[in-house]
Formats: C-alpha cells, sequence, structure tokens
C-alpha cells in the first residue's frame, strides 16, 4: 500500500481476517494532513466516534506531533485504537455510516499509515 491511498481494501481486510486468533488488536494510525484539511479531519473524528464504540472499540491515545526522533517522516497525528477483535475492523469497515465519512477522511488528509499490533 502506497501512502496516498487512503483506504483498506477487500483484500486487505480478508488477508488480515484469515489470520484471526481472536485476540484483541490495537491498530495505530499515523496521519498527515492535507493544507486546510483540518476541519476535515475533525469532522471525520466526530463522524466516526459512536461507530469505534459501536464495534467495541476505543481510542487509547490520540495526540499530534511534536517531531521525529529516528526516521524522516512528518505526521500531524497518531491515534492508537483497541478494538476486541479483528472482526470489530472489519465490521467497521464495511458499515455504511463509515463509509459515508471516508470522503471527509480523503478531503482531510495527505497520507496515512495503518499498522495492526497485538
Amino acid at each position: 500500500m502506497s501512502l496516498t491511498e487512503l483506504d483498506i481494501s477487500e483484500e486487505t481486510i480478508e488477508r488480515f481476517l484469515a489470520a484471526d486468533d481472536g485476540e484483541p488488536v490495537v491498530l495505530v494510525n499515523l496521519v498527515r494532513l492535507r493544507r486546510g484539511g483540518e476541519n476535515a479531519y475533525l469532522r471525520y473524528g466526530e463522524a466516526v466516534g459512536p461507530l469505534l464504540a459501536r464495534v467495541g472499540a476505543e481510542i487509547i491515545y490520540s495526540g499530534s506531533w511534536r517531531g521525529a526522533l529516528i526516521g524522516p517522516d512528518h505526521w500531524d497525528y497518531a491515534v492508537v485504537a483497541r478494538y476486541p477483535r479483528r472482526r470489530a475492523l472489519a465490521d467497521l469497515v464495511h458499515d455504511p455510516e463509515f463509509q459515508a465519512a471516508a470522503p471527509l477522511r480523503h478531503d482531510a488528509l495527505e497520507a496515512g499509515l495503518l499498522y495492526a499490533f497485538a
């Protein structure tokens, strides 16, 4: 996945679910905003917050950039979310309300990275 792709593909979700061990998963999301994307990102967060709760996920950290200590990349925000199981992420991604919020994410983000950890 390139830095400019902002949506999780069906193929990626299928691979993610195939490796499901039934344990909770933590997702680390690094976000780089487009110039002027702050408002759209705020609205995206407001739209997605209740959807995360609905699938049993919770934001365990959200913070803004303070500098790089290793690596050249600049990220505006980091968001860390805990999901009760991998299926919860798939449920979120397939939720029509989440899909309806995607244009806000596209308007806001220049790039993003999303990594899963146990």
